[in-house]
């Protein structure tokens, strides 16, 4: 019962972490004359999805919360954090939903894993999750998950599953091929190459046969075309597939399509890194973006524009915005007229390229301290330069990083400067033994916990790092050094420019 009631005070704590970013930009909106999304929202309830996590020796216990992202445009937004789902000893958890107006993708973190799942409104399947084979970071991890019940991500899994395992064999084909083959080999190779096609083809179209939903068909058509992709299939024959299937239709607004797990995926294959083409005019097009004239940059790109929208030019550049964001990109959507809904979808694009980057505001934070108060960094801290070590229990780095830190703290001029040992640790029973490492009550050492919202917010990747803030709030780009690496040298440079 006791270590029940910490989850739940625990789970008090990070409640107050929680970011409201973005206002209302990323509520769905209904949309009229839309058959499915009318019959979604009419008939949408309130949801309690039930699951499980499953534990091994990957991980030392179960975790008591599981962290809740919902994404209102895969691929694009950032996210909006919603309530964590605590977890009862035994793994199980239920997860309350409001009800949902369409299929809709969230991630679940309990770092270092995370998982992403596909909910449905009116969801009945039960959701198993465990840990993957491997963690190199703080968060992001691959965990496993498995619905239990009648759930399409079944069906894409099994698929999933077969076109990795057929892109194995393709490749060790590849490397024989390269080793040098005498004449009988090579059809060999050949004849497997042949083999592998016909085996994705019928485990695709036996998929197809439980697709329905437009979510569903958009990650099936993904697989196809990202099959293709990997079989060397040309530019011009991915974009007759494209054209041939419902991924082309006009069927849903660009808005229902972008809301989709699966289409900006699909579209990607057909249309994505067009910046690479050879038959670019790159002269061209960066006279038409200094002229903000926009007929002249869709004559430009037109060998290389999705032809079967009207939004292809906002595509192609909001799609070089995600994957390789140069000046010409922030100058294109400065000058040239672009839908206003696309505008938006920019603009949430920034705001997540900013999170935990220098110049950027983390929102504040309360924290634990030694003795159990919460506190917040306003209410411990005056001084302009506030200045942070990210630790965590069983770190043997970050514990001789910790006695580097706290002598080079010794060193500088303390009236502009406060220093804080920050805690990452998962649960109480590791925070008291960061505690109970401190040399002094002088040691400033705080828990902040086990959260993926805060470790974006701060730009915290890995532990042990540093970061710090200056008096305007914004987190510092000039301090990246390890105290055993030259962290103090960084802070006299800093220190003295003041």
């Amino acid at each position: 019962m006791k270590l029940q009631a910490q989850r739940y005070f625990f789970s008090g704590i990070l409640r107050s972490f929680r970011v409201l970013f973005f206002g209302m930009f990323c509520v769905l909106n209904s949309l009229g004359g839309h058959a499915q999304a009318n019959d979604s929202a009419e008939h949408s309830i309130s949801i309690e999805l039930r699951g499980n996590f499953l534990y091994d020796d990957a991980v030392d216990d179960v975790p008591s919360l599981l962290h809740v992202r919902e994404f209102a445009y895969p691929g694009i937004s950032h996210g909006i954090w919603q309530d964590e789902i605590l977890v009862s000893l035994d793994g199980s958890f239920v997860w309350e939903l409001d009800g949902l107006e369409q299929p809709t993708l969230f991630e679940l973190s309990a770092p270092p894993w995370s998982w992403m799942v596909l909910v449905r409104p009116n969801e009945s399947a039960k959701i198993e999750l465990m840990p993957g084979k491997k963690a190199r970071g703080l968060h992001g991890a691959a965990g496993l998950s498995r619905w239990i019940g009648n759930h399409p991500s079944n069906a894409l899994d099994s698929l999933s599953s077969k076109k990795r395992a057929l892109n194995r064999q393709r490749a060790a084909s590849v490397m024989r091929k390269m080793n040098g083959l005498n004449g009988g080999e090579a059809d060999s190779i050949v004849q497997q190459e042949r083999s592998s096609q016909e085996s994705f083809e019928q485990a695709w179209r036996l998929a197809g046969e439980s697709m329905d939903a437009p979510w569903a068909r958009d990650i099936w058509w993904h697989y196809k075309l990202s099959w293709m992709s990997s079989q060397g299939a040309t530019s011009a024959v991915l974009d007759s597939v494209w054209k041939s299937s419902e991924l082309a239709s006009d069927d849903r607004t660009m808005q229902e399509r972008l809301q989709s797990a699966g289409w900006l995926s699909a579209w990607r294959e057909v249309h994505g890194n067009w910046w690479v083409k050879d038959n670019l005019d790159w002269n061209a097009i960066n006279e038409a973006v200094v002229e903000a004239n926009r007929d002249s940059l869709l004559s430009a790109m037109a060998g290389v524009l999705d032809q079967t929208t009207r939004y292809g030019l906002e595509l192609a550049w909001l799609e070089m915005a995600l994957v390789e964001p140069t000046n010409i990109v922030e100058r294109v959507w400065e000058s040239i007229p672009m839908s206003a809904f696309f505008q938006q979808r920019y603009k949430e694009l920034l705001i997540k390229s900013s999170k935990g980057q220098p110049g950027w505001i983390p929102t504040p934070v309360s924290w634990t301290l030694p003795n159990g108060d919460l506190d917040s960094l306003a209410g411990q801290c005056a001084q302009p330069l506030k200045l942070f070590l990210v630790v965590k229990n069983g770190s043997t780095l970050a514990l001789r990083e910790r006695e580097y830190f706290n002598a080079l703290i010794e060193e500088l001029d303390a009236r502009e400067l406060c220093a804080f040992v920050v805690s990452v640790d998962s649960n109480e029973e590791d925070w008291n033994k960061t505690v109970s490492l401190r040399k002094s009550i002088h040691e400033e050492v705080v828990w902040i916990g086990n959260n993926p919202q805060l470790y974006e917010d701060f730009g915290i990747q890995s532990v042990p790092s540093v970061f710090g803030i200056n008096a305007q709030g914004e987190l510092i780009g000039q301090l990246n050094r390890l105290p055993s690496s030259g962290l103090l040298n960084e802070l006299k440079r800093l220190l003295q420019k003041r």
